[in-house]
């Protein structure tokens, strides 16, 4: 019988592991391998399933490494689970998943090699785990267990990095997820191969960034990536932030500020349901924490463009004139490399070429200058992303200093109430109709449908929600005075 298929825990039988002999139960309550062959002699659970179950979650898939063809035991799972099979190898490298309803199972050969060799291939020892189907025994070779309950991140060998890099980014992602330390021996061997990383398909790397970004308490693993010099060899971008000044209303330099702001993002997020919960409406915030991963890769970038428009006045004041609009090109060309889809990196560019407009609508207010319809334009502007650049504008706001100063905080005041005032906004644009569209502009006014049609009608619909325009008549009476004036 295969001791998978009991409900509750099982024992696994001794095995030797770094001269030690260990036995330990897994809780498989609610999980099965009734799917497999009758026979499973020769059928291994490996890698995540194992260590997931060692740490008492549930499996999202499983891999199977299998002595012999891994055709027929593809077979049998799709058959049991009415799944279908997809060959993903590779010249020399046989690899069959079977995509089921419940269940996405990868299966391997172990291509004459035991399953101890198997394992010693691996990434970390961590992942260098399997249990025997056949007798429920538990394989580790490499120490995995004593790593799993010392909450320890070990790579199984010196050549991991160089045999697939992007495990150089996996093992932070990993030491955030399962909030575990990396051994300082891997950090170095890290450190020393972190120029390999830019031999690694950008789809690869930006599928464990975005993991890592995902994670809500990544932090403090994004710095230790900072510190081993992975985050520069990963975004070479970043390398002239590191040194480079800021005015009088930074402490830090555009590097380590950068890092703060991240802190800072991830605070505010984490407390979604509190503070920025009373300002905002659930459906905008559910928004927000969407885009959650993309704001942080945002405050990440949000600087870039720093010190190529770093400029001195004649009396020795800092400025960056038009940083932001130059980081927004550079993050796209960042983005284009990592593979980012076009939604997320059309999100990340808009961020980080808008995160200064707050600012500028709160000088704005300063000067009493600040008038309904340039918030409006700011909203109309950012669309979607209009809270995704506030929130980001209260973590860069929030790390400039060690401690928040006076105006700082009058500008954070300033930013609760724009989310307010977007939240009402958007009220007032699904409630009310626009005053008049593009049939109006060709029927009344004999214009052709050409770019200029959307600055039209947003400048009105900007009057709309001001108050200045109310009806229809106002809206025509406002557009045959602007086409005057052009003419």
């Amino acid at each position: 019988m295969n001791p998978f298929q009991r409900a509750g825990s099982f024992t696994v039988a001794p095995y030797v592991s770094n001269d030690r002999i260990r036995s330990e139960t897994i809780d498989l309550t609610g999980f099965n391998l009734d799917f497999l062959p009758d026979d499973p002699r020769g059928i291994y659970l490996v890698g995540g399933a194992v260590r997931d179950l060692l740490l008492g979650k549930d499996p999202d898939d499983i891999d199977l490494a299998v002595a012999g063809d891994p055709g027929p035991v593809a077979a049998t799972i799709a058959q049991k689970r009415g799944g279908s099979i997809i060959d993903l190898g590779k010249k020399g490298f046989g690899v069959l998943r079977v995509a089921a309803p419940s269940l996405t199972a990868d299966i391997t050969p172990l291509n004459d090699q035991s399953i101890e060799e198997n394992l010693r291939r691996r990434d970390f020892t961590i992942n260098a785990l399997a249990v025997d189907i056949a007798d429920a025994r538990l394989v580790d070779c490499t120490g995995g267990l004593s790593d799993l309950e010392q909450k320890t991140i070990r790579m199984v060998s010196s050549a991991v990095f160089a045999e697939d890099p992007v495990r150089l980014v996996r093992a932070y992602r990993m030491a955030a997820m399962f909030r575990f330390c990396i051994t300082p021996r891997t950090r170095t061997a890290i450190a020393r191969s972190n120029h390999l990383i830019g031999t690694v398909a950008g789809e690869r790397v930006w599928a464990e960034v975005l993991k890592l970004l995902t994670i809500p308490t990544s932090a403090p693993t994004i710095r230790q990536m900072a510190d081993d010099g992975l985050l520069v060899a990963l975004v070479p971008e970043l390398k002239p932030a590191i040194g480079c000044t800021q005015n009088r209303f930074h402490q830090f330099d555009v590097f380590e500020h950068s890092l703060r702001a991240y802190e800072r993002l991830e605070i505010l997020l984490a407390d979604a349901d509190g503070r920025l919960a009373k300002r905002i409406p659930a459906d905008e915030m559910a928004n927000v924490v969407d885009h959650g991963a993309i704001i942080k890769y945002a405050a990440l970038l949000h600087d870039v463009g720093k010190p190529a428009t770093k400029t001195v006045d004649a009396d020795g004041g800092l400025r960056f004139p038009g940083h932001a609009g130059h980081g927004a090109t550079i993050a796209a060309t960042i983005s284009r490399r990592l593979r980012l889809s076009n939604r997320q990196r059309e999100a990340a560019v808009t961020i980080i070429r808008n995160h200064v407009r707050p600012l500028f609508l709160y000088r704005a207010k300063e000067k009493d200058t600040l008038g309904d319809r340039g918030i409006i334009r700011f909203f109309n502007h950012c669309d979607t992303l209009t809270l995704p650049v506030l929130v980001h504008s209260l973590a860069d706001c929030m790390a400039k200093h060690h401690r928040l100063q006076p105006r700082d905080a009058d500008f954070i005041s300033f930013c609760h109430r724009l989310m307010a005032d977007y939240g009402n906004f958007r009220k007032r644009q699904a409630s009310v109709p626009p005053l008049i569209n593009g049939h109006d502009l060709i029927h009344v006014f004999g214009l052709f449908p050409a770019p200029r049609f959307k600055w039209i009608l947003s400048r009105v619909n900007e009057r709309r929600l001001s108050g200045e325009l109310s009806t229809r008549e106002e809206a025509l009476a406002w557009v045959k005075t602007q086409i005057e004036s052009q003419r």
